[in-house]
């Protein structure tokens, strides 16, 4: 015999996870692919565009769109919370990496003082922080209520 878990997957999660995320991932695809230069300003004031660099922006469209059709597809496939588990710590992983870059490029002072942002920089902190907040709440099965089943084997 062997146990599968399933879940119950909040309805907060289950809106941002397979309603919100996959859409913005989309258009991110979109705009890495088809406006790169202006995605690049909006992550650093200063940077200067070349379409030398347009290869690593359609990797970015990749990246993005593997992470809508992992959460608009595979997310909907299934309720077993592994599976939710392994992928939202992998793209938690992307955000702490993403925020990393924003440190970076703003240095410290700018990126902790609100006062100092952009509206690009409260569209990428927000978009960041609040799903990764949930995502990272979610790994800890926060508000996540699971089952055991018994299978045969």
């Amino acid at each position: 015999m062997s146990f599968a878990s399933q879940a119950h997957i909040a309805l907060p999660y289950r809106i941002l996870f397979l309603y919100i995320e996959p859409f913005a991932a989309f258009f991110g695809t979109y705009i890495n692919l088809f406006q790169p230069e202006p995605y690049l300003l909006s992550l650093s004031p200063t940077a200067t565009y070349s379409s030398l660099t347009y290869p690593i922006y359609a990797q970015l469209a990749g990246h993005n769109l593997l992470f809508s059709w992992l959460q608009a597809v595979l997310l909907r496939s299934t309720s077993s919370v592994r599976v939710w588990k392994i992928v939202l710590f992998g793209i938690l992983m992307c955000d702490v990496l993403h925020l990393y870059g924003s440190y970076v490029v703003l240095g410290a002072e700018a990126f902790f003082d609100p006062s100092t942002w952009r509206w690009e920089e409260w569209v990428t902190f927000v978009m960041t922080y609040g799903p990764g907040l949930l995502r990272a709440a979610f790994c800890l099965e926060i508000g996540v209520t699971q089952t055991r089943t018994t299978k045969g084997s």
